[in-house]
């Protein structure tokens, strides 16, 4: 007799249908002569809602493992005649088993990803025959290098990591953070990281889909590409864009925490994002995803993982990945080679890692961001999947980077490690307007010039740290104490081709393709960041109060070019403390903070007359109150923020300046997990109020910072079909009200809102796990401004199916 049920996954729509049916069909129809049970598999340490009603263990078995989607496999004659209590609680698969098997003389045992329920041996024994009693318990906090268990529901973690504190539950941080598994990014089919951070709804995207590059607005504030972190360090990532295959774990942290995670390049107002490499796990992974994006783009990633030595110490994960075809927008094409290995070391008291990581990228015909002038209502957005540049327009981009850590643990109370890493890149554009298109009035009329680009950087940086816990009396202390130290140096070169031209961005252009000599690249970059900080946390009436206090001192060296030649430099030096406060009563955490962040200054685009510029380095303060609520198996939180910074924008004259301050109050209500059985919510909404303050003679007090909507709305939904085992169907709902485009509030772009449909199927083919998965982006079609940020405005994506095959062999 076997008990089988399966978790969740996505809808199918009619645009996919049939080749999905195809996809199932072929898949089974390989199986035809062989005889299988229908197996799915959960999420170790994922927390039910059982509802599981007195009666005979056989039917209670059946229960347990259609709620917990799990394989389970029993002998019919072994629990005949056994009987099983009621069960309504939240728990574990482990703990409902161990409560449904006790007293019958049967024990659950996994062997190879199913569980079968065998008889308990009887220990021997000249003094009882009483069976032992086994012991069910729930996962400890994590330690600060340990990698966080998912939460119920398996989209989020149960903790994040706090930079130099390393991870911390995130029910007793007092800060807002979020932590996206790799579960997640498989079930979203993320081709780039913003796919997973817009599913908070703090944290959205700001460029277009298949753009040159990636932009993340968190509470408000941009965050690039070359400002997220990995594994600690920052400048590892690619300058352009992120693909999320190399990672298990995104990390995301709310605010100017520079305190926590060091200097970023760039500088960090809004939050912070890292990235955790994957590791091996004990058992081992063969792993390989075909995959089809629309129009025709085809795809295969392999994800291999062994690990071996006495007690498992070494592991080895490599990651592949090919992508190649058109995509949903005309006359565009969109190549990705990727490829990771990660090779680790954990003993008892050291441990150690070595990254080396690589990314090539060819985008033809990509979707460019458009400057606009000022003084009319900007152009209404065209047809979203008419491309309205020429198809030899491209981008590309390589960016390659290694990194090593080594920490030992002397005791408890010291621990100590080293983080290296370096990386280097290039990139290359041609483009007839895509760096210069700018619209000149509403019938959508531009002017722009034909022309290229090519740059390249390279990043040496480290950090070296201690860090420990040290009880006094009652009162417990994790303190940490770290130096950081980060050096960039990049080049490039702008060639225009032609001169100024005019075309109107609803007709597609055909112009010729230039010839471009770009010389020899100079050099227009050398930012030195270094800092050192302390850091520590209190815990006082057995750790229901925590206090932290901290502060950094940093450094911050930017040069200043001309032609190649440095004509100047910042250097700018500042303490930036950090304080946070957070009570536990019961299931509530009740939280407060206060942060600073010495940043960069923004540097101008390349369509301003001071192209370039680096404007002066800036310190972003933010003071913070939250709520956050545990559940068991689903969390909700609620914070209220404020953060302050300089404001940058292009003025009248085309040029880039820091004229006042820019204000962001917000709201923030999420929540995340499976508040019932078989149901999986991540996301809310966040108000935000962005004001512009202390501008010049007070002539813009008061008005709406630019690119920031009010309302942003967020909601990924996941239901499982108990009806049809191993069948779920997911769904996010993204809505954003207008965002003004100048300091005066005279522009605009219109509030948008897009729904996204999937569905999910797990069986198995031959013994083999095997995920179906199918996902329609932009069900309704709909075209819009997907945002305005720093003086340009980008599209949203059009419809766009992904249909992926993944199996475990």
């Amino acid at each position: 007799m076997q008990a089988i049920a399966f978790p969740k996954r996505s809808l199918l729509s009619r645009h996919i249908a049939a080749a999905f049916h195809v996809a199932v069909f072929a898949g089974l129809s390989t199986a035809l002569s062989i005889s299988f049970p229908a197996i799915v598999y959960a999420e170790e340490n994922q927390v039910f809602d059982f509802r599981i009603p007195a009666g005979t263990l056989e039917d209670a078995l059946n229960t347990l493992a259609k709620q917990s989607a799990i394989t389970l496999t029993f002998d019919a004659v072994q629990v005949k005649g056994k009987s099983a209590p009621e069960l309504k609680n939240q728990l574990t698969r482990e703990q409902a088993l161990h409560l449904l098997l006790k007293d019958t003389g049967l024990q659950a045992k996994t062997t190879n990803g199913a569980i079968i329920i065998i008889p308990r041996p009887v220990p021997v024994s000249i003094h009882t025959d009483t069976l032992p009693e086994v012991s069910v318990q729930a996962n400890k906090t994590h330690s600060p290098n340990a990698l966080p268990q998912p939460f119920a529901g398996g989209q989020v973690a149960k903790a994040s990591r706090m930079g130099i504190l390393g991870n911390v539950d995130i029910f007793e941080t007092p800060f807002s953070t979020q932590s996206f598994t790799e579960q997640f990014v498989l079930d979203q089919q993320a081709r780039r990281l913003a796919d997973i951070v817009a599913a908070d709804p703090s944290t959205r995207s700001a460029m277009a889909e298949y753009g040159d590059s990636e932009t993340y607005h968190i509470r408000g504030f941009p965050l690039f590409t070359n400002q997220v972190g990995i594994n600690g360090l920052y400048g590892m990532t690619d300058l352009r864009r992120i693909a999320p295959d190399f990672y298990e774990r995104v990390d995301v942290l709310k605010g100017p925490a520079s305190m926590l995670n060091g200097s970023s390049p760039f500088g960090v107002t809004g939050g912070n994002i890292n990235l955790v490499s994957k590791r091996a796990a004990d058992t081992p992974l063969n792993r390989f995803t075909a995959s089809y994006i629309s129009d025709s783009q085809l795809g295969g990633h392999l994800d291999l993982g062994r690990r071996f030595g006495e007690d498992n110490a070494w592991g080895v994960r490599l990651n592949l990945l090919a992508r190649d075809g058109d995509t949903p927008i005309s006359r565009q094409s969109d190549r990705m080679h990727i490829g990771s290995l990660a090779i680790d070391y954990r003993g008892e008291k050291l441990t150690a890692s070595v990254d080396l990581a690589s990314q090539d990228r060819l985008t033809k015909g990509y979707s460019a961001n458009i400057v606009y002038n000022q003084g009319f209502a900007l152009p209404r957005a065209m047809k979203n999947d008419k491309n309205y540049v020429n198809d030899w327009e491209f981008f590309k981009g390589d960016s390659h980077y290694w990194m090593t850590k080594v920490e030992y643990e002397f005791n408890p109370a010291l621990t100590a490690y080293i983080n290296y890493g370096q990386a280097k890149g290039n990139e290359e554009y041609f483009y007839a307007g895509s760096q210069g298109r700018r619209i000149i009035n509403s019938a959508g009329d531009f002017t722009a010039r034909v022309g290229g680009y090519q740059g390249w950087y390279e990043v040496d940086t480290y950090e070296v740290g201690l860090r420990g816990n040290v009880q006094l009396g009652s009162v417990s202390t994790n303190y940490a104490l770290t130096f950081n130290d980060f050096d960039r140096i990049a080049g490039g070169s702008v060639v225009h081709a032609t001169g100024v031209y005019t075309g109107n961005i609803y007709q597609s252009p055909t112009m010729p393709k230039p010839t471009v000599n770009f010389g020899v690249i100079p050099q227009n970059g050398d930012l030195q960041l270094n800092s050192i900080g302390l850091i520590n946390t209190f815990g006082f009436l057995q750790d229901n109060v925590l206090l932290t206090l901290g502060a950094r001192n940093q450094s911050l060296y930017s040069g200043i070019f001309s032609a190649g030649i440095k004509t100047g430099a910042y250097d700018e030096n500042k303490v930036t403390p950090t304080s946070a406060l957070l009570v536990r009563l019961g299931n509530y955490s009740l939280y407060g903070n206060y942060s600073e962040g010495l940043s960069q200054g923004a540097t101008a685009p390349n369509t301003t007359v001071n192209a370039g510029e680096n404007l002066a380095p800036f310190v972003a303060k933010q003071h913070e109150l939250g709520v956050k609520y545990n559940a068991g198996t689903f969390g909700m939180t609620a914070a209220i923020f404020q953060i302050t910074q300089p404001s940058a924008f292009t003025n009248a004259a085309n040029r880039f300046v820091n004229d006042g301050e820019q204000r962001n109050r917000g709201l923030e209500l999420s929540t995340f997990g499976q508040p019932f059985s078989g149901v999986r919510l991540l996301g809310g909404v966040t108000f935000i109020d962005a004001e512009q303050t202390k501008t010049l003679n007070g002539v813009n007090d008061g008005k709406d910072a630019i690119g920031v909507p009010k309302v942003n709305i967020v909601i990924n939904g996941e239901y499982d079909i108990f009806a049809v085992p191993g069948l779920t169907l997911t769904g996010r709902i993204s809505s954003f009200s207008e965002a003004q485009a100048d300091v005066g509030n005279t522009q605009s772009i219109p509030g948008w809102t897009t729904f996204d449909a999937g569905a999910r199927y797990i069986t198995q083919v031959s013994g083999n796990k095997v995920t179906l998965r199918a996902n329609i982006m932009n069900v309704a079609d709909k075209s819009y401004w997907n945002s305005v940020s720093r003086s340009f405005i980008t599209m949203g994506a059009p419809r766009t199916a992904l249909i992926s095959a993944t199996i475990d062999f």
